[in-house]
């Protein structure tokens, strides 16, 4: 897939105040009411009274005939997840089934997921301003919208495992994630994106799919990062899992950031 050019030609300002929401336009725009005050209900459940989101960019992708919305500090890649968002596109992959997406970021994988007919999805984030973005993706793109259909967690950073906010006997059918890729320290919020300090919520996905995926259940992970997928590799043996690479691209040949990323699907052994 070829990664369109960015339309920056507009911002919205989204603020979140004791009072109530307010959403406010440097340009202006024909809006419906009544699907105005679903929007900001929609996101003001999402973020603490007080936080404010800006909508930084929007960006086209074949999945879908409106554009993506991108809220500041929500990470952004699409070519990261070609292959799964494929895979998602053409196959019965979650066609009826229970989907979890760890780390859900703008929404993307989710909303893919919703669209190719899954029963039902449930998303995660670390960023309160993710959540509230995989939120408003799903109003502004028009999907049937049911609380029982997609559901959008919050991850609290004092506790913030890859199953942290599933409850002990929930079980998916479709695990899916694309997780940061680096080891390092976290500064602020922005930097979940990519920094997995010592590959610790890569060890709680792993650790916990056992548990959290239904017995015919598969696991699918995104990454674009050589590093990371031999980390993979090494840690999902000890959990007694298989890992098979949905790619003819070899790991040798490739420098270790690379794009589009490479799609990894893991099974019990």
């Amino acid at each position: 897939m070829t990664m369109n050019r960015r339309m920056k030609n507009w911002t919205w300002m989204v603020v979140v105040a004791l009072l109530g929401l307010v959403v406010a336009c440097q340009q202006e725009t024909t809006t419906d009411d009544s699907s105005t005050t679903s929007s900001t209900q929609s996101i003001k459940q999402s973020l603490p009274a007080g936080t404010s989101v800006e909508v930084i960019d929007r960006w086209q992708v074949e999945d879908f005939e409106k554009d993506m919305v991108q809220f500041a500090t929500v990470f952004w890649e699409a070519e990261d997840s070609v292959s799964l968002r494929k895979l998602i596109r053409e196959t019965n992959l979650v066609r009826d089934k229970r989907v979890l997406e760890i780390g859900t970021g703008t929404g993307l994988i989710s909303l893919c997921c919703l669209q190719a007919g899954a029963r039902t999805v449930v998303a995660t984030d670390i960023n309160p301003q993710a959540v509230a973005n995989a939120r408003f993706n799903w109003f502004q793109l028009e999907i049937p919208q049911t609380t029982e259909n997609f559901d959008v967690r919050l991850v609290d950073a004092d506790n913030s495992g890859a199953f942290a906010v599933i409850a002990s006997d929930e079980q998916f059918d479709v695990i899916i994630s694309n997780p940061p890729w680096e080891d390092g320290e976290v500064q602020k919020v922005e930097d979940y994106a990519f920094i997995d300090t010592h590959f610790e919520l890569l060890e709680s996905i792993l650790s916990g799919l056992d548990q959290h995926l239904t017995p015919n259940g598969e696991a699918y992970l995104a990454y674009g990062c050589v590093a990371a997928i031999r980390e993979i590799y090494r840690r999902a043996e000890r959990h007694g899992l298989q890992v098979e690479k949905l790619d003819e691209r070899e790991l040798d040949n490739l420098e270790n950031l690379f794009l589009p990323g490479m799609l990894l699907k893991i099974t019990r052994s």
